[in-house]
């Protein structure tokens, strides 16, 4: 006879495809190293509607255009008004760009010294770094490009905003792992590597459904996108849900229940000793996704019946 547990943890397992990758996520952001499964769970669920949400809205955005393919500017568009995010991505693209040039041109180890160093093919011999200019067409900057001079990416500034952004979460990273061990670094920086679609292309598009919203096949510039965009969810929500457990649990603090409550650190982490620090609970997660939803706008010439309250895109 089949136990009605194990069946339980079965299905469960074949809904739940990226509990080790979203675990080593959350470390990363500050959570502790090993997150209650319900908790990722949770995460995992959020994580997913929100992905369909972006292949559907994407995927009306390409008909708009009147093409049955969406792009990556269809993707783009769903989070123009979030200047940093698309600031990183557009960067994220550019050396994704450059690498898979340079690699196409000398291999992996012209590639790897490329990336080390932009400068390194100057020389005749070897492929020269030059970054690709992500242009978005609803930009009013984009319809002058042409007349522009827009050759100096130090000056421009979302390079300057991508590249602030990319020192403050090295700092935060330096704030986690300043009191490890070198086997917890190792361990951290492996988690680093955590990807929803590296490698992984196949068993993305059959966990989002894709082939359900989409006719073609997406290609590899989508999925990245999609790859990128999930890594920046489990982050959004992870950080939101430690403010929201600093809060509560400061709260208790001072209602007096909670007794030897441990020291937080100052800044933006708030996590404390890994030995000290308790795990997120999925209510956190969920009110940290409730925060992270706008406000509905008041409907307009309202004539009754039911309304779809829009999902927001974290």
């Amino acid at each position: 006879m089949v136990d009605p547990k194990s069946k339980e943890r079965e299905k469960q397992q074949s809904r739940y495809k990226y509990t080790s990758e979203i675990q080593q996520m959350m470390f990363v952001f500050g959570e502790v190293a090993d997150p209650l499964p319900e908790t990722t769970m949770l995460v995992e669920d959020i994580v997913r509607s929100q992905v369909i949400e972006i292949i559907i809205l994407a995927a009306a955005q390409a008909q708009k255009r009147g093409s049955k393919n969406m792009n990556a500017e269809d993707l783009i568009f769903l989070i123009r008004r979030d200047r940093a995010k698309v600031n990183r991505l557009r960067t994220y693209l550019s050396w994704k760009d450059i690498r898979k040039n340079v690699k196409d041109s000398g291999g992996n180890d012209a590639a790897e010294e490329m990336l080390e160093d932009p400068n390194a093919g100057d020389s005749a011999d070897k492929p020269k770094a030059k970054r690709m200019n992500v242009k978005l067409s609803w930009e009013l900057a984009s319809s002058f490009l042409d007349a522009l001079n827009d050759d100096d990416d130090e000056n421009d500034e979302d390079e300057r905003e991508a590249y602030a952004d990319t020192l403050q979460r090295l700092k935060d990273a330096d704030e986690i792992t300043r009191a490890m061990t070198r086997d917890e670094y190792v361990h951290y920086s492996e988690c680093r590597q955590a990807s929803f679609t590296y490698r992984k292309a196949k068993r993305f598009r059959e966990w989002a459904n894709m082939a359900a919203y989409i006719d073609i096949k997406p290609n590899d510039d989508i999925i990245d996108i999609l790859g990128f965009l999930t890594f920046e969810m489990v982050n959004t929500l992870t950080e939101t849900a430690l403010y929201i457990k600093h809060d509560n649990d400061l709260k208790d603090k001072m209602d007096g229940k909670k007794e030897n409550h441990p020291r937080e650190p100052e800044g933006f982490l708030f996590s404390p000793p890994p030995s000290e620090q308790t795990p997120l609970q999925p209510q956190h997660i969920h009110e940290a996704f409730r925060r992270l939803q706008r406000t509905p706008q008041p409907i307009k010439n309202f004539r009754g019946g039911l309304a779809r309250t829009k999902v927001s895109l974290i």
